[in-house]
């Protein structure tokens, strides 16, 4: 009897779908995501890693976009309008910005100047104290939010800032919905959070998977995707299984020898872009770390060309200085990082700092594509110049940044989320910096010359691009001569899917997935 009960149950569920109105029924395709790696937040400005912006850049956005693909690169730097239709300077200090009206949150409520004030309030992200300091170092002009009017805001700047345009429309200044902020908490919004975003939080089991849902009523256009599933799965081979099987539609951080074996199938396909993003070494101050003459010969014995050639088949490359071509105030005569293994040799023989101490390397695994490949190699060129280090591969960041335990040396990278120094190493490696503030332990921080600090503060605040390019090139000499860190290469980025998907990768770890960036089959993007 119950049989027949759930069958005829069953039955009648299916007569009423089908007799619903075709307007009623959502056609649109689910989309599954295999990834690395899942965050542990989506509080915007809590959480900007590499594995939270791909998820969380399409639940929120920010008063000014970003245009990634005007020229079809996907690093371009056009700015379009995003929340704010329009906006103008009123003075070198201010900008002054008008709402879209009638744009919703994933609750419902209209977007309004109360929520613009409160996302970008000095008590969230960059005040003296702030709710959340990950924010602070990117938000280092921003002096206070101005309510005009309900759908007209104004930014100030502490400082006159010429990149305020460029700052609004990239990381810690995504717009969130301040009601619903206020009522959770910082710790339950950060778990189901509201944005204006084309997609909006569902469901979250820690450790498997995030499932994001269409946010219909979109500013931009109904979203392509009814669903998007961001699935956790470490292993590399275990993405491509997944995706030749059809389990995923879409698989990131693909290593460059696993492309021959997708391009083998005749309905996948790969999208690949050199990303904005810089994979580096941290080098800690302490042990043997805390001497420069170390930290100089860790750098010097790396063959990054060496690296790139053998991981990323050449296909990537290494900046010259820590910077991008396409800065505006790029340095183009500035000297590449040096391989040089005699100099390394030299420099530990006279400084009587190193007799061959033990110094750690330790790593995540499953977070930076190739990191372990790279260090195992790494630690075989340390060795020949004479530096003992050991690697030591861990589960996760928790068990790198334990103050309890040695660690000399950690991955990192660096993103450059403005194409200025003030997007990248002015945030990364300045006095706001986790770099110069360590939490976890005092004693790894870096102390930064004052120098190095002083000309970090003109770089911010000078409105004189020469000076601003003057005070740049010698806050790099200074930063190459103390070493607290390096770089090794901008790694290639390859994102495999089914080839009926349209999408294109960006130079950040964005994963756009708006209506103008994503196809699927048949299903219109608009």
């Amino acid at each position: 009897m119950l049989k027949r009960l759930k069958t005829l149950l069953a039955a009648t569920a299916l007569s009423l779908t089908a007799a619903l109105p075709a307007a009623a029924q959502d056609d649109r395709p689910d989309l599954t995501v295999a990834v690395n790696n899942l965050p542990g937040s989506l509080e915007s400005i809590e959480e900007m890693g590499n594995v939270a912006v791909r998820i969380s850049y399409s639940m929120f956005d920010s008063l000014i976009r970003r245009d990634f693909l005007a020229d079809g690169s996907g690093t371009a730097s056009k700015l379009v309008p995003g929340l704010a239709e329009s906006w103008e300077r009123i003075d070198d200090r201010t900008l002054e910005l008008k709402l879209r009206e009638g744009v919703t949150f994933h609750d419902g409520s209209e977007l309004t100047s109360d929520d613009v004030v409160f996302s970008f309030n000095a008590g969230r992200g960059h005040g003296y104290d702030p709710l959340i300091g990950a924010a602070k170092r990117f938000m280092l002009t921003v002096s206070h939010i101005e309510p005009v009017d309900k759908y007209t805001v104004r930014v100030v700047s502490k400082e006159p800032d010429v990149l305020l345009e460029q700052r609004l429309a990239g990381y810690a200044f995504w717009v969130v919905e301040n009601k619903s902020y206020m009522t959770m908490g910082k710790d339950a919004f950060a778990r189901n959070p509201v944005g204006t975003g084309p997609y909006k939080m569902e469901e979250w089991v820690d450790g498997e998977y995030i499932r994001l849902v269409s946010h219909d009523d979109y500013f931009g256009g109904k979203p392509t995707a009814k669903s998007v599933t961001f699935v956790q799965v470490p292993e590399v081979s275990a993405r491509i299984a997944g995706l030749v099987s059809g389990e995923y539609d879409i698989a990131v951080n693909i290593p460059p020898d696993q492309i021959p074996v997708i391009e083998g199938y005749d309905d996948l396909k790969v999208e690949q872009i050199v990303l904005d993003n810089t994979h580096m070494l941290v080098f800690f101050n302490d042990g043997p770390t805390a001497h420069k003459e170390v930290r100089q010969a860790l750098s010097l014995a790396i063959d990054r060309d060496l690296l790139r050639e053998a991981l990323w088949g050449g296909k990537n490359y290494t900046p010259n200085g820590h910077q991008l071509p396409s800065y505006v105030m790029y340095i183009e005569d500035y000297p590449a990082f040096d391989y040089n293994p005699e100099k390394a040799r030299q420099i530990l023989a006279e400084c009587d700092c190193y007799n061959g101490e033990e110094i750690i390397y330790k790593l995540p695994l499953n977070y930076y594509l190739l990191s372990l490949e790279a260090a195992q190699a790494m630690q075989q060129m340390w060795r020949e110049v004479g530096l003992n280090v050991t690697l030591q591969p861990v589960e996760n960041w928790s068990q790198v940044n334990d103050p309890d335990q040695t660690v000399n040396i950690r991955p990192w990278s660096n993103t450059h989320r403005l194409p200025d120094p003030t997007g990248s190493f002015v945030p990364q490696w300045g006095k706001e910096s986790w770099v110069q503030k360590n939490k976890e332990d005092a004693s790894r921080s870096w102390q930064a010359p004052a120098a190095f600090n002083a000309l970090q503060d003109t770089i911010t605040t000078s409105t004189d691009w020469d000076e601003r390019k003057a005070a740049y090139r010698e806050a790099l000499d200074i930063w190459t001569d103390e070493a607290p860190g390096t770089m090794l290469y901008n790694p290639l980025e390859t994102y495999a899917l089914r080839k009926d998907i349209g999408w294109k990768p960006y130079g950040l770890y964005y994963m756009d997935l708006r209506p103008y960036n994503l196809t699927i089959g048949d299903a219109p993007n608009n």
